[in-house]
């Protein structure tokens, strides 16, 4: 295990902290374990996990310290604050950085903690080139290259001349190109040709680009064409199905998220009676029910008013009315549950997984993890037992 775990708490020690916890994530890193291992399988080459937006909600210290356990070499970030905190938790992965970067201090970042670079313009491959001379050293970088989705990179047809261009900048070192898939089939295998063409004229230059990369998570489930040297999977990661057609591919994930909530607050009504704002429920018998200190604030999506599902014990209960800011109520009739009991707004299996519960709100499973505020504790599990947790710094404790 990583001198990173080996700083954390004891697990006597975590599980004391959640008893103060009024919601956490519980991780499951080794279903991420294992989820790395399908996506090898899968593919036969390099896995460079995108662990961008805090891991897709999962905390991306923790997750990439147990990566690199894995064997990831490699990880790459949307954000230069991500790639930092990586540093500054002591992690050496190489991290590939795709966020623009604009003031001097940022180039001269980026060198100083061995970043990888995505570069795409002539502009900023020059102050890349410059600072980099300043602190003597040698900074790699990636190309994003736009083969057809026409969101950022140098276009495909001007790719050749601007490689040849970066090339000549002795302060850079290119380590990669790569570029991202449109999902529709016919433009997918052009952007793939459109790659190899790319490796192949700037190879004729003498020009090794290094590692080739198109594929993301759908691309692993659909088209095994779109592998080359490296894919760049994801949400799959985590285990969680970007969409329901993912599943029955031959990759078997296992979620690694559980979403852990305390009652807050328990109560009878009487038929008739109303529940929260505009009237949304009105109960139709005599019933137990429980407030839940977690809202759309915490990532319970709004979209499940009315109709989202939690576990209880063994049983799967319904919120009643509105998924508030901080709250939301679920019937607890026929259990035992007081006050302080542990509920569950998103479970591992059944009716309110991750999948599950993003289709009932009527949003993707990528939108569901990156709305899980990063203030809510986060616990990381081996085997069963505690090995990290990250939570804010409370006031008293």
């Amino acid at each position: 295990m990583s001198a990173y775990f080996g700083s954390q708490p004891t697990a006597e020690e975590i599980t004391q902290m959640t008893e103060g916890f009024q919601s956490w994530f519980e991780i499951d890193l080794d279903a991420i374990g294992h989820n790395i291992d399908q996506a090898r399988a899968r593919t036969g080459g390099e896995i460079v996990p995108c662990v961008k937006s805090n891991a897709y909600g999962h905390g991306v210290v923790p997750v990439v310290a147990y990566m690199m356990g894995k064997g990831v070499k490699r990880v790459l970030v949307a954000k230069l604050h991500e790639a930092l905190q990586l540093r500054e938790a002591g992690l050496d992965v190489g991290i590939i950085n795709i966020d623009p970067l604009f003031s001097d201090a940022q180039f001269m970042t980026v060198v100083e903690q061995d970043i990888t670079q995505t570069i795409y313009q002539q502009e900023p491959a020059t102050r890349l080139n410059e600072a980099a001379g300043k602190l003597g050293k040698t900074v790699g970088i990636w190309i994003k290259i736009d083969t057809g989705l026409g969101r950022v990179g140098v276009r495909w047809n001007e790719a050749d001349d601007f490689i040849e261009e970066i090339s000549q900048l002795k302060n850079l070192r290119i380590e990669g190109i790569f570029s991202t898939m449109s999902e529709d089939e016919e433009l997918d295998r052009k952007q793939v040709q459109r790659m190899l063409d790319i490796e192949s004229a700037a190879k004729a230059k003498g020009i090794d680009v290094g590692t080739k990369s198109i594929a993301s998570s759908n691309s692993l489930f659909h088209k095994d064409y779109t592998y080359l040297d490296a894919t760049r999977p994801g949400l799959m990661l985590m285990g969680f199905y970007p969409e329901d057609d993912d599943k029955g591919h031959g990759i078997e994930l296992r979620q690694s998220l559980c979403w852990k909530a305390r009652v807050e607050h328990m109560k009878w009504i009487e038929e008739g009676e109303s529940l929260t704002y505009s009237r949304r429920f009105v109960a139709d018998r005599r019933m137990k029910v429980g407030t839940v200190h977690v809202g759309y604030y915490d990532g319970f999506p709004r979209g499940l008013t009315k109709k989202g599902k939690v576990r209880v014990g063994e049983e799967i209960k319904p919120v009643l009315g509105t998924v508030s800011v901080n709250h939301f109520l679920v019937d607890l009739s026929g259990t035992d549950v007081e006050v302080g009991d542990i509920v569950e707004p998103i479970s591992r299996t059944g009716e309110n997984d991750a999948l599950s519960v993003a289709n009932l709100a009527g949003i993707m499973t990528y939108s569901l993890g990156n709305a899980l505020n990063m203030l809510t504790p986060r616990v990381y599990t081996k085997k069963g037992t505690p090995v990290a947790v990250t939570r804010p710094k409370l006031v008293m404790e």
